[in-house]
């Protein structure tokens, strides 16, 4: 019988879930259950980042894991999100998990929101990101083997050249002064195509790039 205690990830298909989940399996104290992943119900992507329902199911598969979805209303306020979320891991909470990891790295104000959302349930957040330099961040999943594609731009920050491009050495040198690497401050977002815990490279089509508030996203889809 494993002694190890029973975590959650919050998984939205990107690249900072894959390493959080790489450092989770790594990590002796925990055994990773499942993904938890929310899904804009308008258009049942995960919002801002254009990865469908049936492609996050496909990752799920991919790392043998089941996926808890939550589907949300676009305009989710955080009162909806936190009751929407709040009756998912209650359920889990009584079944005796207690953690739940989130890829967070730097943003202070988000790591607080986890945690007082996570209070009244009794449960802990786990950043195993958290603090590191963003660069330190792109280099490690560079270096274990993932392969992301960036799906959506904050058009305030980069235009249509930082869409649709790999996730790598080329694109981080490429990035105006100011754009954090890894994209914390929500200048960018990725979709996982290869992570050395799938056993092949997700295939996938690419479809429109639309404006879906402050991002252009690149919505991809199955084959």
């Amino acid at each position: 019988m494993s002694d190890k205690e029973k975590i959650l990830l919050f998984w939205s298909g990107g690249k900072d879930s894959a390493l959080t989940l790489h450092y989770l399996k790594k990590d002796p104290r925990y055994e990773v259950i499942g993904l938890i992943t929310t899904i804009n119900r308008d258009t049942n992507n995960v919002k801002f980042h254009g990865i469908p329902e049936a492609l996050l199911v496909e990752q799920a598969k991919m790392l043998k894991l089941p996926l808890q979805r939550i589907f949300l209303p676009g305009d989710c306020s955080n009162e909806e999100y936190i009751d929407h979320v709040g009756k998912i891991l209650s359920i889990f909470g009584k079944r005796g998990v207690r953690k739940i990891a989130f890829g967070d790295i730097h943003l202070e104000d988000v790591k607080k929101f986890r945690e007082d959302m996570l209070k009244p349930l009794e449960m802990e957040a786990v950043f195993p990101l958290w603090g590191k330099k963003t660069k330190d961040v792109f280099k490690e999943l560079m270096d274990t083997g993932h392969k992301a594609i960036v799906t959506a731009v904050m058009t305030s920050k980069l235009d249509s050249s930082f869409l649709n491009c790999e996730y790598d050495e080329n694109y981080i040198n490429r990035l105006p002064e100011g754009i954090d690497p890894a994209g914390e401050n929500g200048e960018f977002h990725t979709f996982i195509v290869y992570s050395p815990h799938f056993k092949m490279r997700i295939p996938f089509s690419k479809a429109i790039a639309v404006q879906e508030g402050p991002y252009l996203v690149m919505q991809v889809k199955e084959p």
